[in-house]
């Protein structure tokens, strides 16, 4: 038994809208009967208006138009016309193409193997067959039986064909990530990682959240933001200590991958004035006017940000 490859979403294609629901079946069913007879695609011309029977459609025609073709005394009159008429949609949809004596389906050999791979694969078989049959009969005949074989478990297994015509690909590995490249597993700690992804940790704990966990993702996070993302130690410190302390930050960014998904988004409300402040107006005592010294700090903080992006 042969198998035809067809991918489970060719009826998007624009071509099979084109074809439509007799032509879908039509295409199929030459597609099937060009493999099993290895034409390698060409199917002639009476073959194809009489592979699928169209009764039912020749039916549908009598029964919906009574005039001309209805006055036919048997559908017999009407299915060659509706087999004419089908295999004409597949030529205009360019899913058939005409040939000598009949048609050829459109770009065949790219996707269905051809007579020659499918002959090659069928001698192999046999050839396979043979040699185990061989080998058993030489086992039967043998006197020796304490070897405890039988030609059966000495020969290579021949498994069941698979019916999937299209087998997952096995998935390549790569020797690095696709963004950065992972540092070996033997990798001298990060200093710089781990003070990034403690002060994060506890500047969460701090707000009153169940203290994080710093996993190899906030690792990773906080390295990249270092090497590849370009921003320095006191950048990414500052960016924890100002989000931590914005009241609508501090419950968004709650782990170190946000921070560095987010971080320009939060440079940018830094460098925003909160409204009637003003970040730059300071009282007589150094501290903004109306605030408490939490939230004076909360602006200076905002300020230095403002001052880093600039540089």
């Amino acid at each position: 038994m042969a198998w035809v490859r067809i991918s489970d979403d060719f009826y998007d294609h624009p071509k099979f809208d084109a074809a439509g629901s007799l032509g879908i079946a039509l295409w199929v069913a030459g597609l099937a009967w060009s493999n099993r007879n290895l034409t390698d695609g060409f199917i002639p011309r009476k073959t194809a208006l009489r592979l699928l029977d169209f009764e039912d459609a020749a039916e549908a025609v009598r029964n919906a138009d009574r005039n001309g073709v209805t006055n036919a005394p048997r559908n017999g009159y009407v299915t060659p016309d509706v087999a004419r008429f089908v295999a004409d949609r597949l030529l205009k949809a360019g899913l058939w193409v005409e040939a000598e004596g009949g048609f050829t389906i459109h770009d065949y050999l790219d996707y269905q193997k051809s007579a020659e791979q499918i002959t090659a694969e069928r001698d192999k078989n046999a050839a396979r067959q043979k040699a185990f049959r061989d080998r058993r009969g030489s086992a039967k005949g043998s006197s020796n039986r304490n070897g405890g074989s039988n030609g059966v478990t000495n020969g290579p297994v021949t498994h069941a064909p698979n019916p999937n015509p299209n087998p997952p690909k096995e998935k390549r590995t790569t020797s690095s990530s696709s963004e950065a490249g992972e540092p070996p597993t033997d990798a001298p700690i990060r200093h710089d990682v781990e003070r990034a992804c403690r002060t994060l940790a506890d500047a969460i704990a701090a707000n009153g959240s169940r203290k994080p966990t710093i996993t190899k993702a906030w690792r990773d996070a906080a390295r990249l933001m270092l090497d590849k993302d370009g921003r320095t130690l006191d950048d990414v410190l500052g960016a924890i200590r100002w989000s931590q302390a914005d009241e609508f930050w501090r419950s968004n960014v709650m782990s170190m991958p946000t921070l560095r998904k987010q971080y320009d988004r939060l440079r940018l409300a830094a460098q925003r004035p909160q409204p009637g402040t003003g970040i730059a107006t300071a009282g007589t005592n150094g501290q903004l006017p109306g605030t408490d010294s939490r939230i004076a700090s909360h602006y200076d903080l905002m300020a230095e940000l403002l001052a880093e992006g600039g540089n």
